[in-house]
């Protein structure tokens, strides 16, 4: 095989693994940022990210991997022993659960922390290599006609149900009458346009 070929198959793992993350970002990681705002109101939460405010930059970076060690193992014994015994639902909803506070929480914390861990110069080379890897996953995806098309179905369908949802809820406080039929048919026929 020629040189640029060997390059070129060796990209293709890159591809792939950018257009995985572009997929995650786009999707998950803004969705478990609002959970982890949410999840910032309780009182255990907002003491944790008042106490990583404090920290200097090396120490935030090892409260930010710190708790995966720690709390990660405890977990897996609970979802073993619920196995174990029989309990399938209660483990799936405990290994769900937990991934989903899991990396909510630590999307929030992330969020707050970045600044001081981008200190840390190892933290931001490898900080640095994500941020081009999601950008060039971006621009890969961008060039794909059905991506574009897709995301704009989405967004559009989002901005339908938003509608949707905001007109129940006036409904529900009692905002109903002649009004709400016309709200709803221009919620709908935002749904089918495209």
């Amino acid at each position: 095989m020629t040189r640029p070929a060997l390059r070129r198959i060796a990209h293709i793992p890159i591809i792939l693994l950018a257009l995985v993350a572009v997929l995650l970002e786009a999707t998950l990681w803004r969705w478990l940022m609002a959970l982890g705002r949410a999840l910032s109101q309780l009182p255990v939460f907002a003491l944790a990210e008042r106490l990583v405010a404090r920290l200097s930059p090396r120490m935030v970076v090892v409260v930010f991997v710190l708790p995966f060690l720690a709390v990660i193992p405890l977990l897996k014994f609970g979802e073993l022993w619920l196995f174990l015994h029989g309990h399938f639902v209660l483990g799936v909803a405990l290994l769900l659960g937990a991934k989903v506070v899991g990396v909510a929480f630590s999307a929030r914390l992330f969020a707050i922390a970045r600044p001081k861990m981008l200190q840390v110069p190892a933290f931001a080379w490898a900080y640095d290599r994500t941020v081009r890897l999601l950008a060039y996953g971006h621009a890969l995806l961008e060039g794909i006609p059905a991506w574009v098309a897709a995301r704009a179905l989405v967004h559009r369908l989002g901005a339908a149900g938003r509608a949707l949802l905001a007109t129940g809820w006036r409904a529900l406080r009692g905002g109903s009458g002649p009004g709400l039929r016309l709200r709803l048919a221009a919620a709908m026929r935002l749904l089918r346009r495209g």
